[in-house]
């Protein structure tokens, strides 16, 4: 019986000290655990989350001194590091007021990548080209926005979207960037710019995708051509653009 408890006895303290240097050594793990970590790190993320939404927003309204001011360019990190050295790093012998990263930019300097995506999929550039702020879409563009971004509801291409929104401007300075985007289709149907195009009717978009090397013979997942949807639709202007375009390019597509 003696030994029972004995035995009961070293193994409780064997127990104790075990979890004191566990905790010693492993201290973020602990605290991570127990979730002392998490609610700041959930609070950052709601916080990116909102000025995102909030950039969108102003995108989507053409407020773009907003965007323009929140938005991760080459410019603004370069002029937002130059002020940080300015003045939270001022020269020797230079006197003034200690001042902290807070206190110079608003909400803590943070910045809205050229490619954030917000939790229901939109991103920057898709925004902009369903809003037709093609002053924002170029300043993204020349920031080196994701070309190949997808629209998180129709699943169209950024030139899928262009052509979907007749966003005509939004088209051009994206093909002149990367004409392929002509003939990249939908990942859930397959459809092509060309198709969208076709079934909104609109020839100045269908040529300018075809003077890009867009291809009407190519099938999307159903079999379907921008040929096919024309006819079957009655677009008589656009069936009698793609024959032309076809005929003068047979055995060249």
């Amino acid at each position: 019986m003696n030994k029972f408890f004995l035995f009961k006895k070293y193994k409780i303290i064997f127990i104790i000290t075990f979890m004191f240097f566990h905790q010693g050594l492993y201290p973020v793990t602990f605290k991570y655990d127990t979730g002392e970590n998490l609610v700041p790190k959930i609070n950052k993320e709601n916080a990116d989350e909102k000025l995102l939404k909030s950039v969108l927003d102003a995108i989507r309204a053409h407020n773009n001194k907003f965007v323009k001011f929140y938005l991760s360019t080459r410019d603004n990190v370069e002029n937002r590091k130059r002020l940080k050295d300015e003045l939270l790093n001022p020269k020797i012998g230079v006197y003034g007021v200690q001042l902290d990263e807070e206190s110079i930019f608003e909400g803590n300097g943070n910045l809205v990548d050229i490619n954030a995506r917000s939790r229901d999929g939109y991103t920057p550039i898709i925004v902009a080209i369903e809003a037709k702020n093609n002053d924002i879409l170029k300043l993204l563009i020349e920031n080196g926005a994701n070309l190949y971004e997808t629209h998180p509801v129709f699943n169209r291409t950024t030139v899928g979207t262009a052509a979907y929104y007749e966003n005509i401007e939004a088209l051009e300075m994206l093909l002149k960037q990367d004409s392929k985007l002509a003939n990249v289709g939908s990942v859930v149907d397959g459809w092509t710019p060309l198709e969208d195009a076709t079934l909104k009717a609109n020839s100045r978009i269908v040529k300018m995708l075809l003077q890009y090397g867009a291809n009407p013979t190519i099938t999307d997942k159903h079999g379907g051509t921008p040929m096919d949807m024309a006819t079957k639709f009655g677009k008589g202007e656009i069936v009698k653009i793609l024959r032309d375009y076809i005929k003068a390019n047979r055995g060249k597509l």
